[in-house]
């Protein structure tokens, strides 16, 4: 290769050097002078730019056939349906937190208002009553529960004013309770602040629907009245139920047909014909 055609490649590199050179020593104000007419230069160019971005956009949606814009639709109106399918679930959520949370208090004003015997250990169930048979001499509900919850026959049932029943029945998924006011219920009771066991056994619910019962087997010693009412509540010696639940309320005892005790109606808490929610109890084996 020649020298002439040598010095022509190399030209171009020093002209660059030359002009990197010229532009180094040129004053700072021609330099943004510069800068700034350059940048003047292109501004049009890029607006031109975006316009004709903007325009080919335009055109472009507007030449979307019908069913191209049907499609839209009905993806929008997807999306719509899914945000508001969201916000309902998101709302059953808070209601069954709220629900939840209502149950945990009631359930712990109940542990407070009876006093579970420490010495004996219960595993509770909760469960929601499905079916009430309050009509003529039975006194029976039926809850959503059983052999799937480990519920078994004889189990003590609870609501929140007191001991509710037992259980005469279990199926996988239900379970049958024979509330306290049904005849055929009998257990081991005792007065508050008395420990002598007496009997009590359901008498039904009246025509205007106050559930009692009855209370046999009574010391002669034991008095009540109408200002100083007996609270009956269980006897550990029952085995359905720990010790001191409530039953009712006993205003007044008289002689029995043997004449050696006394015996009186319980007066039930009403709400025992409207119970939503109950307790299952089973003794755990130590």
């Amino acid at each position: 290769m020649s020298k002439k055609s040598e010095r022509r490649k190399s030209h171009p590199f020093i002209y660059l050097g030359f002009f990197v050179i010229c532009w180094w020593l040129l004053p700072a104000s021609v330099k943004i002078f510069t800068q700034t007419a350059f940048r003047e230069f292109q501004a049009p160019i890029w607006d031109l730019a975006s316009r004709l971005d903007d325009l080919t956009n335009y055109w472009g949606h507007l030449s979307d056939s019908k069913k191209t814009l049907i499609s839209k639709g009905k993806d929008l109106s997807r999306l719509e349906a899914d945000i508001k399918f969201k916000q309902f679930r998101e709302g059953e959520l808070m209601s069954e937190i709220k629900r939840l949370q209502s149950l945990e208090k009631t359930i712990s004003q109940l542990n407070k208002t009876i006093k579970l015997d420490p010495s004996k250990r219960f595993r509770s169930v909760n469960a929601r009553v499905t079916i009430r048979k309050m009509n003529g001499w039975w006194q029976q509900m039926t809850i959503r529960k059983g052999l799937n919850e480990s519920i078994s026959l004889g189990d003590g049932v609870l609501f929140d004013e007191g001991a509710l029943g037992r259980i005469i029945h279990v199926d996988s998924r239900s379970s049958e309770i024979e509330l306290i006011t049904n005849p055929n219920f009998r257990i081991v009771a005792h007065f508050e602040k008395d420990n002598r066991p007496v009997t009590y056994q359901g008498n039904g619910i009246n025509v205007g629907g106050q559930a009692h019962g009855l209370v046999m087997d009574v010391p002669h010693d034991i008095k009540t009245s109408k200002k100083n009412p007996l609270k009956l509540v269980t006897s550990s010696l029952g085995g359905n139920f720990p010790k001191g639940i409530p039953i009712g309320v006993v205003y007044e005892l008289e002689g029995d047909n043997n004449g050696l005790f006394k015996m009186g109606k319980v007066i039930i808490n009403k709400k025992i014909t409207e119970v939503l929610e109950v307790a299952v109890l089973s003794e755990l084996e130590n």
